[in-house]
């Protein structure tokens, strides 16, 4: 049975939780959501997974990590996965070895460079087959034969996809989000007061433009965009269409999955699961002309390459 691997490729606060969520409840997909990130580090006797269990405690977990460990990782823990790129260094230097440079071209450089470094090819090799490591046994514990990884790194698909090609099939997924609703969720949800509009599209911008730039260096027949407004307005059509596009059975509604026990990692909807799929569009009331006008500024050229059938990012503020 040939096992795929799905990156989903977003911003925060894009609704990635959500539809990880709504994917992994299909008998044939698993998903643990967010994977790459070491956020638990300072919380590990107390963070939840999304069966309302502490990580600790869940048996899924512990499962993980004793078949991690047979496989040769002795290394792994809850804590940190040790599954994202940037665990090649911190900071700055992970940047330079993988991370987004400002245009194309110098990231061309970098990786003529970085293929002269003794060891630095061969480490990211290790990383991406512990990351296919990871998704074979969370398949195996799941019965299932899609693994969708839903983290943040932002070079992280096209690593994935040249990586670990040859020995999985490696799809993408990129979730849109309008950037008015992102910055608005941002701001609201800023764990330190005085984040602006303009700040929050810059980064908006930023994130997807890189994703959209290695979506480039990817086969069409690999990659799919999908708003998170059509998800909210039509789940059942819009997940039909990703179904497919995973290559599982795309007559699976909505409706069937609401009470699938899950086990996620990510924001904290991953506590509560779906109820009711409901479009926020908070932003109409919060943002007012001269914070639309900041986020035309900053972010219009690429919010009209993914919503070029969209209102102008002017429009639809509060007065």
């Amino acid at each position: 049975m040939e096992r795929s691997f799905v990156v989903l490729a977003s911003t925060a606060y894009a609704g990635s939780t959500l539809l990880s969520f709504l994917l992994g409840a299909h008998p044939e997909i698993a998903t643990t959501s967010d994977v790459s990130g070491a956020r638990r580090e300072a919380r590990m006797d107390e963070f939840e997974c999304s069966c309302q269990k502490r990580m600790v405690d869940c048996d899924f977990w512990r499962a993980v990590t004793a078949a991690m460990r047979a496989r040769g990782f002795a290394d792994f823990e809850l804590a940190n996965f040790r599954l994202g790129f940037d665990y090649l260094g911190p900071g700055n230097r992970s940047r330079a070895l993988v991370g987004a440079l400002p245009v194309p071209a110098l990231e061309s450089i970098r990786d003529a460079l970085t293929a002269a470094i003794p060891g630095h090819r061969a480490r990211m090799r290790t990383i991406a087959e512990r990351n296919r490591v990871f998704a074979e046994v969370v398949l195996e514990l799941t019965r299932a034969r899609v693994f969708v990884d839903a983290s943040k790194e932002r070079m992280r698909p096209l690593h994935l996809f040249r990586l670990l090609g040859p020995a999985m099939d490696v799809r993408v997924i990129h979730l849109v989000r309008d950037v008015r609703g992102v910055v608005e969720s941002a701001i609201r949800r800023a764990k330190k007061p005085g984040l602006d509009p303009e700040s929050a599209a810059r980064n908006w911008a930023g994130t997807n433009a890189i994703i959209l730039r290695n979506l480039d260096a990817i086969p069409p027949e690999r990659r799919i965009t999908v708003r998170y407004e059509d998800l909210c307005r039509d789940p059942d059509a819009t997940l039909a269409g990703l179904f497919g596009f995973c290559g599982v059975d795309p007559s699976i509604h909505v409706a069937d999955v609401a009470g699938t026990e899950q086990h996620l990692l990510g924001n904290r909807m991953r506590l509560g699961g779906v109820e009711e799929i409901r479009l926020d569009e908070r932003w109409r009331a919060a943002l007012d002309g001269r914070d639309l006008a900041a986020i035309s500024r900053t972010a219009g050229a690429v919010h009209a390459r993914l919503y070029p059938d969209v209102e102008p990012l002017a429009a639809g503020a509060a007065g």
